[in-house]
């Protein structure tokens, strides 16, 4: 008795053990596995809101010493707090111009990428910085001359953005129009570069 008493603790002992050795044994195998596994760039992202959005923007600004008001629209993708889409906008709306000796009756149209970063957004107020980078062209007469230009045009905006509701939001900022390659008589692309007032009506689900 004495005898099968002890040959069944050896028995157990030896079990413990070898089961001790196989959890540790896969425990260094999955550690391992975990180390080996290939790290890229979609496993690491996590997908946390994907939402669309559409509205129309408008843009305060000047041309050529003279008050200008520009009027577009745009819409994107937005992925979790970054959105890229697309813009357009003209210009509707100068000053008058009295001298028919400078640059005047001016058509001022652009339009390309629209990408942006919200901070927050769960917040009723909340930052947004963007960049609108586009193509686009500039008309005009002086001296009974009609000149022409393709343009580039680059706008980064940085605006307060409010929540309204769950399908729309109003941006309100500062925005810096960079214009290259212009020149219509005796405007350059700094006439036509300028600060402005921007405000943007966004409607999708957010």
């Amino acid at each position: 008795m004495k005898h099968l008493f002890l040959f069944i603790m050896v028995v157990s002992m030896g079990f413990t053990t070898l089961a001790q050795k196989t959890i540790s044994v896969n425990d260094y195998d999955s550690e391992k596995s975990q180390d080996d596994e290939v790290q890229t760039i979609m496993n690491s992202f996590e997908l946390k809101r994907i939402r669309g959005f559409g509205g129309p923007t408008l843009s305060f600004s000047s041309v050529g010493d003279e008050f200008a008001l520009f009027t577009g629209g745009g819409g994107g993708l937005i992925i979790n707090n970054f959105f890229i889409g697309g813009y357009g906008e003209g210009l509707s709306a100068t000053s008058h111009q009295n001298d028919l000796t400078k640059l005047h009756d001016i058509e001022f149209r652009h339009g390309g990428f629209w990408l942006g970063y919200e901070f927050m957004h769960h917040k009723m107020i909340h930052p947004v910085f963007s960049v609108r980078t586009g193509w686009g062209s500039i008309e005009g007469v002086q001296n009974n001359i009609s000149y022409s230009d393709n343009v580039f045009v680059l706008k980064p905006t940085l605006a307060a953005e409010v929540n309204f509701t769950r399908f729309m939001k109003v941006n309100v900022g500062a925005e810096y129009r960079q214009v290259f390659n212009a020149e219509l008589g005796d405007m350059t692309s700094n006439d036509f570069s300028d600060v402005g007032v921007y405000v943007s009506f966004l409607f999708g689900w957010f």
